[in-house]
């Protein structure tokens, strides 16, 4: 009987990263800085360390006890029972301002010509916030009494209420297998890949996803389905009672919608006959071949005031083997949002249009500025929209006199092997660089889709013994260089342009600057879609550091 009841007295309830993280919510629900509280793999550098650990998301990191204190939260401690700790920095976080559930039933995967009531559309423009995944019902068609003008006929919850909105049927796959626009895992070795989406541009990224995802799936440009039915054949007097098919994929590391996959799919048929079961087997890598090799978007001006014309003009350059090279082949779409909040978006639609004359868009830093300290650069190296990464650390170092670098930044001595240097989306970019000691530069050009395109290096002389090294491509996200061991990096520039000889395929709409709000910066990405089948063309997320992506935003401007 002791022994019995000691046994019992020895009995220990254990906790779960889950209880523990949820206990911590609860306690912290009312923190002004402390967003969330959840449980993952705690990153460095994007490297996932120290195993499953409990995530707090913050508004803002905090370095000291006194900022801490300034915001009336509290300190996360290194270790909580037992579990260490990550605190990730979200920054304002918002509900998006809209619902976009997908239609019901069949609706939405096919175009209807001619039009007839009940098939699915969707409103465009600044009065009705829809967009991909955001449907309603054609009432039906109907005609000016006066005119005779041909009409169609809708609710003004599906349409909106305003003049001169853009009705368009959507499209839509058949089948949304899905693909997630969170943490993933991707590369050799792996890594845990977190994508930072605007909440109001989350649905629109996650319908390309599914979209790319379902296209690569299920047959990609080649439907594996005839062919497996042709393999069990049964004779004209025998009853095919049903047919299965299973297909198998691996889930993609990063969102897929434009990125350039092939993943190996495996397809199981089986047919069901009177007397026999057939099956048929394939499995083969489904390659994704309708990404563009660059895509662009201008504006006809920096800000806008009061209700100012905004004059959206994209270019199109489709990938060889792709979609046909004329612009009624594809759906161009330009997603405005607010980039402070990101809580929603305007959609608007471009048109073909004919070439224009465009100003060249530039963004730099010169010097690497706080949080950077003389000594050991933990890469990756931001500043200004730009990241400096690779798997070896480099050297921040004091800039030498007249260097021309503003007061309290730094120079970035690089490592060695390759560097992974990614840029705001453009054409071109410089390097403001320092090679002696280096072996001999190198350099090659990313695009969105995540293919090395055609480069071209040029050097030229700087100041202060310094070297400027221009990258030209037709898009450009991410320039990979070799050969900078030693190196030293002072700032870099991108612009965007429209350098082709041969024209792309152009595009423009417009909308009103009365029709933003809130005011401030608002940012464009450029949605493409093959129009025959809806399957998306562009990338519109890429890697911003090894381990992080987020939303390509292909313009911005002001609205005052």
């Amino acid at each position: 009987m002791n022994a019995s009841r000691s046994k019992r007295s020895l009995k220990m309830t254990w906790k779960t990263v889950a209880d523990v993280a949820f206990a911590e919510g609860r306690r912290l629900a009312n923190d002004p800085n402390i967003i969330a509280v959840g449980h993952g793999a705690k990153l460095r550098c994007g490297q996932p360390v120290d195993g499953e650990s409990v995530v707090f998301y913050v508004k803002e990191k905090l370095t000291s006890a006194e900022a801490i204190s300034d915001r009336r939260s509290v300190a996360v401690p290194s270790t909580i029972d037992g579990f260490p700790t990550d605190v990730v920095e979200v920054g304002h976080l918002a509900a998006a301002s809209a619902d976009r559930a997908p239609p019901a039933g069949n609706r939405g995967t096919r175009i209807d010509d001619p039009l007839v009531g009940g098939v699915a559309t969707m409103a465009l423009g600044s009065a009705a916030p829809a967009g991909p995944g955001s449907y309603g019902t054609l009432g039906g068609q109907c005609f000016d009494s006066v005119s005779r003008t041909p009409l169609v006929l809708s609710n003004a919850h599906v349409w909106g209420t305003a003049q001169n909105t853009e009705i368009v049927q959507p499209i839509m796959a058949s089948a949304v297998l899905g693909a997630g626009v969170t943490t993933a895992v991707t590369g050799t070795p792996a890594v845990v890949v977190q994508t930072r989406i605007p909440t109001g541009v989350v649905a629109p990224v996650a319908f390309a996803n599914s979209i790319a995802q379902t296209y690569l799936i299920t047959g990609s440009s080649t439907d594996p389905l005839p062919p497996a039915q042709g393999a069990t054949s049964v004779p004209a007097t025998t009853r095919t009672d049903s047919e299965q098919v299973t297909v198998t994929a691996p889930a993609a590391g990063l969102p897929p919608a434009g990125v350039r996959l092939s993943p190996t799919v495996a397809w199981d048929y089986q047919r069901v006959a009177t007397g026999a079961v057939l099956q048929n087997s394939t499995s083969a890598a489904r390659a994704a071949t309708k990404m563009l090799t660059a895509r662009r978007v201008f504006t006809n001006a920096a800000s806008y005031t009061g209700s100012q014309p905004i004059n959206l003009y994209g270019e199109v350059i489709p990938a060889p083997g792709g979609v046909g090279a004329t612009a009624a082949n594809h759906f161009v779409l330009a997603l405005l949002y607010p980039v402070a909040t990101g809580d929603k978006f305007i959609p608007r639609v471009l048109r073909p249009t004919a070439r224009q004359t465009v100003t060249t868009v530039t963004t730099s830093f010169s010097g690497f500025p706080n949080p950077a300290r003389a000594g050991v650069a933990v890469l990756p190296a931001v500043a200004g929209g730009f990241a400096v990464d690779s798997a070896v650390n480099g050297t921040f170092v004091t800039p030498p006199v007249g260097s021309g670098l503003p007061a309290n930044t730094f120079v970035l001595t690089l490592p060695t092997g390759s560097v992974r240097l990614f840029v705001p989306i453009g054409t071109q970019v410089i390097l403001d660089i320092n090679l002696t000691g280096s072996p001999g530069i190198a350099a090659q050009a990313i695009n969105s889709a995540r293919d090395a395109i055609a480069t071209t290096v040029t050097q030229a002389q700087g100041t202060g013994g310094r070297t400027l090294v221009t990258i030209s491509a037709s898009e450009i996200v991410e320039v990979v260089l070799t050969g900078v061991a030693n190196a030293q990096l002072f700032g870099v520039t991108s612009k965007r342009s429209s350098p082709e000889t041969t024209a792309p395929l152009a595009y423009a709409g417009t909308l009103s600057a009365a029709d933003l709000n809130p005011k401030g910066k608002w940012g464009v990405s450029l949605f493409v879609q093959e129009l025959d089948t809806g399957t998306p063309e562009s990338a519109n997320v890429a890697e911003t550091t090894i381990g992080g992506a987020s939303l390509i935003t292909d313009c911005t401007f002001d609205v005052a």
